[in-house]
């Protein structure tokens, strides 16, 4: 472990092998023109934002609370926003929600903003909970390296050819029994401001959940609609499926749940 030292108000231990790779990471940015994209996988609760944290204000020690962000659309404007060999942290908020449509909406963005990344050369961090809910591509080609956190204050860390070695054999079983390049420690330094970090969080949970409730109160309607109809049988399964682009065993599985 070593001190660093990123800002006058922060000072914390650091994993001397971790600093190593970061280090790398710097360099390849600055000296190759490249950008870095590091997962950050684990349990909700073990500790992944902490790490996160410490990592981006170690590559970026302006890094501050309002480059990070919970949803695909505050993702999207942190990158448009950002400035060169900048940090961004995208925490878990949606993902610990259990949102599967969140998961594949994140994928799209991500492959959506790959070229704004490598031309301002920017650090993202990115804390998901399960590491083979990733798209492929994503998961094996364009991310950087993987910090697997097994219980608070310790990690494994895995660079690009063993993460892709780990998402193929592990991808079936979610298994992480893939050996890591090296384990390390991490301390309890949270580095931004941790009250104003849970009202950020929170307003972010408060907006989906809204978002979602919105959708889930459209498609009863919908299907209120669809049993209406076809109780009177004002149209058929094929014609419904045409008007609202369903298809027909979709109309049928909406009809049998009403029955």
């Amino acid at each position: 472990m070593v001190i660093i030292n990123p800002r006058p108000e922060h000072k914390f231990f650091m994993d001397g092998y971790l600093k190593a790779n970061l280090d790398a990471c710097i360099k390849d940015v600055r000296k190759k023109d490249h950008d870095k994209f590091i997962l950050l996988v684990g349990k909700e609760g073990v500790g992944k934002t902490t790490l996160s944290f410490q990592c981006a204000l170690y590559v970026d020690p302006t890094f501050d609370l309002d480059r990070v962000v919970f949803t695909p659309q505050q993702f999207l404007e942190a990158v448009e926003h950002a400035e060169k060999y900048q940090a961004i942290v995208f925490d878990e908020t949606v993902w610990s929600l259990g949102a599967r449509s969140a998961m594949t909406k994140m994928n799209r963005v991500l492959v959506k903003v790959m070229s704004e990344m490598r031309s301002k050369n920017l650090f993202v961090f990115m804390n998901i909970p399960n590491f083979f809910m990733m798209d492929w591509y994503v998961a094996q080609h364009r991310t950087t390296g993987l910090l697997y956190i097994y219980q608070r204050g310790r990690f494994g860390s895995y660079d690009y050819p063993t993460k892709k070695k780990l998402y193929l054999l592990g991808k079936r079983m979610h298994n992480y029994g893939v050996s890591p390049n090296f384990i390390g420690n991490y301390p309890k330094h949270f580095c931004v401001d941790k009250e104003k970090y849970e009202a950020k969080k929170q307003l972010a949970i408060n907006s989906w959940i809204g978002k979602k409730q919105t959708s889930d109160a459209w498609k009863d309607q919908r299907n209120l609609l669809i049993n209406y109809i076809a109780e009177h049988k004002l149209m058929s399964a094929k014609e419904i499926g045409e008007v609202i682009s369903l298809t027909m065993r979709q109309i049928h599985s909406i009809i049998e749940k009403k029955s």
